[in-house]
């Protein structure tokens, strides 16, 4: 069991890797965007017409994206990271303490993960 544990935390520490690596460099793309926009903003160009420009997806809609990621990818290495405290012997409340939550939190982490994800409640592109 606690193999499978190690495991478990490994795969999601590789996860979260690849989306901090991939993230690391959208951001940097994104950074070259918003400094171009402001550009086009400090120029006198009206907003709309700088927008309606814009590379898709948005500025901010890309940085939705990329939060939704981090908090998937995030929360499945605490997920990870509980069971195997747990499997290790730590209480919920030496869990807790270790993620600085609640202790009623720390059981919710241990419980099995949804099997279906809902995404965050977003409005739709106009």
């Amino acid at each position: 069991m606690a193999a499978a544990e190690a495991r478990r935390t490994s795969q999601a520490l590789d996860a979260l890797a690849e989306a901090l690596r991939t993230t690391a460099t959208e951001l940097t793309t994104l950074a070259a965007r918003a400094e171009h926009l402001k550009g086009e903003i400090d120029d006198g160009i009206p907003l709309s017409q700088a927008m309606a420009a814009e590379e898709r997806p948005l500025i901010i809609s890309k940085l939705v994206e990329i939060t939704d990621r981090l908090h998937q990818t995030g929360g499945e290495v605490r997920r990870a990271e509980a069971s195997q405290l747990q499997t290790e012997g730590h209480t919920h409340e030496q869990i807790a303490g270790v993620f600085g939550v609640t202790r009623q939190r720390a059981s919710a982490l241990l419980k099995a993960a949804p099997t279906e994800r809902r995404a965050p409640k977003r409005p739709k592109p106009a």
